[in-house]
């Protein structure tokens, strides 16, 4: 019998390559508006993204701050005065599940994995229109059982709420036999420490692993992979 029987699937980062997407979709936009990004560009973008969705996850701002304010936060710093944040936004969403690519040969992990049985389900902050159109351009649409959106469910990860909705909608399962699977600590991570689910950290850069999640309680996962193709022994126990 395997060790576990369920596995709850980051998407952006951990299944699907966010940063080439992301690439792509900034460079389309920003050229329909007469812009050519550069590296300095797309890496002044994505720092500000990044710190955009950490204060999503701890709570500080909510999502509908979150979309257009990084835009006005990159043009301000990039110089850029003559495009709008709020079309660039709707414009983004589309472009950036336009263009998917996997991860560690991970639509063939997620098929085998189907093959064997396992319940496999995505657990996403991502925005809803843009994780449908990458759930069927990457055609994990037809090997994933369920897809838990933030926007749809109400909460983000980490919140607890988050994975209160998931497992309302989970029937006959043990959360011992439940593996999460992600790349970010703070969302991910914490997100399984939060619901009480065994976590597996897909590190493949070597990330140093820090020993306190920032407000005074440890974090801790039972897994760390730098390959998705170690999902397979983990699994099996």
């Amino acid at each position: 019998m395997l060790k576990y029987d369920t596995i709850l699937w980051d998407l952006d980062g951990t299944l699907l390559d966010f940063k080439k997407s992301e690439r792509y979709a900034l460079g389309v936009c920003l050229k329909s508006c007469g812009v050519t990004m550069t590296e300095e560009m797309l890496a002044l973008y994505s720092g500000i993204n990044e710190k955009f969705w950490e204060r999503l996850e701890r709570g500080e701002i909510e999502k509908k701050e979150l979309l257009p304010g990084r835009f006005r936060e990159f043009f301000y710093q990039a110089g850029i005065s003559h495009i709008d944040p709020e079309q660039m936004q709707k414009r983004y969403e589309q472009e950036l599940g336009t263009k998917t690519y996997y991860v560690d040969d991970s639509y063939e992990i997620v098929k085998q994995f189907k093959e064997m049985g396992l319940r496999q389900h995505i657990v996403t902050n991502g925005i809803l229109v843009t994780q449908r159109i990458k759930m069927k351009n990457s055609g994990f649409d037809k090997l994933i059982d369920k897809v838990f959106i933030s926007d749809v469910i109400g909460y983000e990860k980490p919140r607890k709420e988050f994975f209160d909705a998931v497992f309302g909608e989970l029937p006959e399962f043990g959360k011992e036999r439940v593996l999460l699977v992600g790349d970010s600590l703070t969302s991910d991570m914490r997100g399984a420490n939060n619901t009480g689910v065994d976590a597996c950290w897909y590190n493949p850069k070597g990330k140093p692993f820090p020993e306190y999640r920032g407000d005074g309680e440890t974090l801790h996962v039972e897994y760390e992979i730098r390959n998705l193709q170690e999902l397979f022994g983990i699994v099996a126990g």
